[in-house]
């Protein structure tokens, strides 16, 4: 080991300023107004109608009512890399993309799966081969297509998606948060957000969810056919880290743990 202290030149990234989202609900649907129908741009809980244990798609008059839910845990987020960029000088866009392993339990004490979103349906599309759960036509609507879901009434705004491929092809959720530069602590200089290196981190901690088992629920899946569901509210909450920071070299008074000879 060298005991001859140097300039050391060390190439690092930097970290200028981060914003900490905190208790952020990942998982959710937007409130419309039961007046006039109109989106509101809050945030409510994902409103699962999952079909009871047992229940059979019925014509006409439907007494196959199953066996309807008693508990609903989440077992795992399959998430891929968090993805991020940086608008312009005025914002960082935060991505996420990932489904939810559910485990249900019936009141028959019987268990099943849910992939989501891959297992949701419209009501307007139940396969039997496919959909486990239905949701509102605010969520994905009644030709099969995702809504686009927002919170856009504080900042940061946020959306949530559905990513398809076609009706009852449901790969992923997608949340995307934009979170603009003066959320950000301390505040970032001009030359600093212009700085040519400007990166986004993102650390995701604390993932937590709640879940409210509601009353059952008939589902129309056409003009004379249905099938008994069980109301679930779902909701994901975590928190979002975001740092800022650049590619910069530092240069520090200290000793090297080796140092060439030849």
């Amino acid at each position: 080991m060298s005991d001859i202290e140097q300039i050391l030149d060390i190439y690092a990234r930097r970290v200028l300023a981060k914003a900490e989202l905190l208790d952020m609900q990942t998982g959710f649907q937007e409130n419309y107004s039961p007046i006039t129908g109109a989106p509101l741009g809050t945030k409510a809980p994902l409103l699962l109608y999952i079909i009871n244990n047992g229940a059979i798609q019925t014509e006409g008059t439907n007494t196959n009512y199953g066996s309807p839910v008693r508990c609903v845990k989440l077992c795992r987020r399959v998430i891929d890399p968090p993805r991020n960029s940086i608008t312009c000088t005025k914002k960082s866009k935060v991505t996420l993309d990932f489904e939810l392993v559910l485990i249900v339990e019936f009141e028959n004490d019987a268990f099943d799966v849910l992939t989501l979103p891959k297992n949701l349906s419209s009501t307007q599309h139940y396969d039997v081969d496919i959909t486990k759960a239905f949701v509102a036509s605010t969520v994905i609507d009644v030709a099969g297509a995702p809504v686009i879901q927002h919170q856009n009434v504080v900042l940061p705004y946020e959306t949530l998606t559905i990513l398809s491929t076609g009706i009852n092809a449901y790969s992923k959720f997608e949340y995307i948060v934009n979170i603009p530069f003066t959320s950000f602590s301390p505040a970032l200089r001009r030359c600093e957000l212009e700085d040519p290196s400007l990166q986004s981190y993102i650390l995701l901690r604390d993932l937590n969810y709640d879940v409210d088992v509601l009353e059952q629920f008939l589902v129309h899946t056409s003009a004379t056919a249905s099938i008994w569901t069980t109301m679930v509210d779902f909701s994901l909450v975590e928190d979002i880290i975001d740092k800022l920071g650049i590619d910069q070299d530092i240069q520090i008074t200290g000793t090297p743990e080796y140092v060439c000879t030849d």
